[in-house]
């Protein structure tokens, strides 16, 4: 059994079409986002964050909030999961959307809606690239009497950290053979005895007389 550093059990990209139709599950994934000309926020109402299919921020009549109410930018998008058993498409919004992105949901509407213009995706390109992910997904099913249909939220993501190798020189090291003379004081100072032995007196050598 696989499982992330935090101890959750991790299963493949490929296994999650097999799961259960709703619930939480966990994946080792790189990200990537192939659709760069998708909207990467919708307007939602502010009371009860109901999406509505509109760019136009104008107030209006909410029929479930009962009241007049304003529109405000929520980032959402599509993100491409990625293992070695398969490919799947999530969605990832608001703060986590943002984080990823290195924007809010206001400058992304900006840019989108009001200018028109398509997001510069260049800096998440390379932010993405060649990284793992810890990912939390939640699977959930919806559809009519004929058809059901499963989508995956991420819930949160964590760079993978890879476990750097050890730097100790483990290589066995050859010992380096003493030099001759080197041999020879080493015996030299094994006869001579401990250093602190007292010295022994010769007495000098009478001269003869002639």
């Amino acid at each position: 059994m696989i499982v992330t550093s935090a101890g959750q059990q991790l299963i493949s990209i490929a296994e999650i079409s097999s799961a259960p139709s709703m619930g939480m599950f966990y994946v080792e994934a790189e990200m990537a986002i192939l659709d760069e000309f998708q909207d990467f926020c919708v307007l939602e109402c502010s009371g009860c964050k109901q999406k509505k299919r509109t760019k136009d921020r104008k107030d209006f009549e909410c029929p479930k909030c009962n009241r007049k109410t304003s529109l405000v930018p929520r980032c959402s998008f599509q993100i491409d999961l990625i293992d070695n058993t398969a490919t799947t498409t999530a969605s990832i919004s608001a703060e986590l959307g943002e984080k990823l992105l290195s924007m809010t949901a206001e400058d992304i509407f900006d840019i989108t809606c009001t200018k028109r213009q398509s997001l510069s995706l260049t800096h998440v390109h390379e932010m993405l690239s060649n990284k793992v992910f810890e990912i939390q997904l939640r699977k959930s099913s919806w559809g009519s009497s004929n058809t059901t249909n499963a989508t995956l939220s991420i819930l949160s993501y964590m760079e993978k950290q890879h476990t750097p190798k050890s730097t100790t020189d483990r290589t066995p090291k050859k010992i380096k053979p003493l030099e001759t003379s080197e041999v020879e004081v080493m015996a030299t100072t094994a006869t001579a005895g401990p250093s602190n032995a007292p010295a022994k007196f010769e007495p000098p050598t009478p001269t003869k007389k002639v």
